[in-house]
């Protein structure tokens, strides 16, 4: 199994908020990842580096995004529990069946041009497969 190394990251702006930390897990090979990055605290934020690295989110079933409007995807519930787990808690207390699925959908939140995750924006992301990004 492969896991994300990731280089030294740049001095990132004292305005971006920490994102959540997650322990790192191996990745699992030739399975679906996304990975935020250049992470800033507001739209509107001037950097002056890269900003902050999210967490690998995964493995996911599916990714698909629409005219940049919706970042969806699916991913097994024991996945959104661990990078998502106040939406899986309030569909539990509500009773929403997604939550018991072989697979959940979800999106982020699309705000101007950044996706949202634990109270960061990110500018980028990229998704690829394990074994893919482990052989770079």
């Amino acid at each position: 199994m492969g896991t994300l190394e990731r280089p030294a990251a740049p001095c990132r702006s004292d305005n971006a908020q920490t994102p959540p930390t997650l322990p790192t897990l191996p990745l699992e090979p030739g399975k679906l990842y996304l990975r935020p990055y250049h992470g800033r605290a507001t739209p509107d934020e001037q950097m002056e580096d890269w900003g902050s690295d999210g967490p690998v989110i995964g493995p996911l079933a599916s990714i698909h995004v629409t005219y940049m409007c919706h970042l969806k995807f699916a991913a097994t519930p024991d996945v959104m529990e661990r990078f998502f787990p106040d939406v899986m808690a309030q569909w539990r207390a509500s009773g929403v069946s997604n939550s018991h699925g072989p697979v959940c959908d979800w999106q982020f939140n699309v705000i101007d041009d950044l996706i949202e995750y634990g109270g960061t924006l990110y500018g980028d992301w990229s998704t690829f497969l394990a074994d893919d990004h482990a052989a770079r």
